[in-house]
């Protein structure tokens, strides 16, 4: 999303992150439900296009029980959000190197062991 919003110093920097050829990326039905519903709703189609040729480029884990009980243990450990715990146990689960995020440093989300997790703000 960070890619899609702005000229900022985030969105540049993601945006570069997205136009790196040398990076393969994964991505999850997590990400879809976070990203699609409201520009599909309110029919902003040129960032339903952006979002779209993306996750055509990108690997994609599909919501299952596994991911879910993966995604609660990952919880459970690090006391993540429902929804960051999902991000990440998906990204874990497709052998990500690392995982770039919006947030602020600081979040239990960067207690997480099993992969390195970026933020955009320290970029």
């Amino acid at each position: 999303m960070s890619a899609w919003l702005g000229n900022s110093p985030r969105s540049i920097e993601a945006k570069n992150i997205v136009a790196d050829e040398s990076r393969d990326f994964l991505t999850s039905d997590a990400v879809k439900l976070e990203l699609l519903p409201k520009p599909t709703f309110e029919k902003r189609r040129a960032e339903l296009e952006y979002y779209n040729d993306h996750f055509k480029q990108a690997a994609s884990e599909a919501f299952s029980a596994e991911l879910g009980d993966a995604a609660l243990t990952l919880a459970k450990k690090y006391g993540l959000a429902a929804m960051d715990a999902l991000h990440l146990a998906s990204a874990i689960r497709q052998g990500a190197d690392e995982f770039i995020t919006g947030e602020l440093p600081g979040k239990p989300m960067f207690r997480v062991k099993e992969l390195k997790v970026i933020s955009l703000h320290s970029l």
